[in-house]
């Protein structure tokens, strides 16, 4: 897609678009982009393993609302007998949010000649921090990637084993994961206090011309999924862990998604690593970069104070213009 200066991204307002982050064990490959400053850009993130998935670029640039996932309870993984390690959420949304925004800026300037403003950037945090989207199978999930990246490469790093061997084995534990529930091709979801099985995908034949002869193929048709939302600026977000029924906290609003997106992206990532991986000699991103800057904690004992460690706020301490700050725009004759 080409944007004209001062377009948008087309997109629907019926699509709630979800995302997660993920840990990544592989640093970005710089030699697939051409334009200076954008390599400048990722090697500023170079060792920032944080990924968003997918990369709903159109709704940032936008200024659109998108959905962030949040599991029900802080991640938390004990590492042997002696550790007990927890995902620091301010931190990690904090990280995941700046490589976001870098690869919007990114995207959006190759197809157009206009950078990521910063008032759409902070529209889209400001329209997006407070919602909550019903997404239990999702938010189980999301915590099942992350736990497996604390069981194999933290425990690697922790224990002085190697790190390679530890991210062949994180990748192929999410790629199990994702090609289950592909495969099983069912998800349940939750609106309005009643559950329901659905399929991700359809599959439906149709007629296509083969070597002069029209035969009949399969081909994969990805559902659209409801999605109950809650706008939680005014009430907060601490009610729904105290067994509150949502429609009793505020009027809910239904969405649609496509679930699918998410774990073929996140699989399609693992196949790519795992082929990657295969006789490596280059470096792993190093889980000292998780330690470092606080976003993940590790404890000797039992975790102190874990509700710090939730994911039902609003993460309002994410500073959207200290992060448009800290980046130079691609063209810099467009003011933020």
């Amino acid at each position: 897609m080409t944007l004209k200066h001062g377009s948008k991204y087309k997109t629907f307002k019926s699509d709630a678009a979800p995302f997660l982050f993920f840990i990544d064990v592989l640093p970005i490959d710089l030699t697939q982009y051409e334009i200076i400053h954008h390599i400048k850009l990722l090697k500023n993130v170079k060792h920032n393993p944080i990924m968003p998935l997918p990369l709903r670029v159109d709704k940032v640039y936008n200024g659109e609302l998108s959905i962030l996932i949040r599991p029900s309870k802080p991640i938390s993984f004990e590492i042997g007998q002696e550790y007990v390690a927890i995902i620091n959420s301010n931190k990690i949304v904090e990280y995941g949010i700046k490589k976001l925004l870098i690869f919007t800026e990114i995207r959006a300037s190759e197809r157009t000649t206009i950078s990521l403003s910063k008032e759409n950037a902070i529209k889209w945090w400001n329209s997006t921090k407070s919602i909550y989207g019903r997404l239990i199978i999702l938010e189980e999930d999301f915590s099942a990637f992350i736990k497996a990246y604390l069981h194999t490469m933290l425990s690697a790093k922790i224990n002085e084993t190697d790190l390679v061997s530890a991210a062949i084995k994180y990748c192929n534990i999410i790629e199990k994961i994702c090609q289950k529930r592909i495969n099983d091709n069912q998800i349940i979801v939750q609106v309005k206090e009643k559950e329901k099985i659905v399929e991700l995908y359809k599959m439906k034949s149709r007629k296509v011309l083969e070597k002069f002869k029209r035969v009949k193929k399969q081909f994969l048709y990805p559902s659209l999924v409801d999605i109950e939302i809650l706008n939680l600026e005014k009430t907060g977000f601490s009610e729904i862990t105290n067994g509150y029924k949502l429609d009793i906290l505020t009027k809910s609003k239904v969405m649609k998604y496509i679930p699918l997106l998410i774990y073929d992206d996140l699989l399609e990532c693992m196949l790519q690593n795992l082929e990657t991986l295969k006789d490596f000699e280059g470096d792993i991103i190093d889980p000292s970069f998780l330690f470092e800057n606080n976003i993940i904690k590790v404890f000797d004992d039992e975790i102190q104070e874990p509700e710090k460690y939730s994911w039902l706020k609003d993460f309002n301490q994410v500073d959207i213009t200290k992060i448009m700050d800290s980046f130079d725009p691609t063209f810099p004759y467009d003011l933020r």
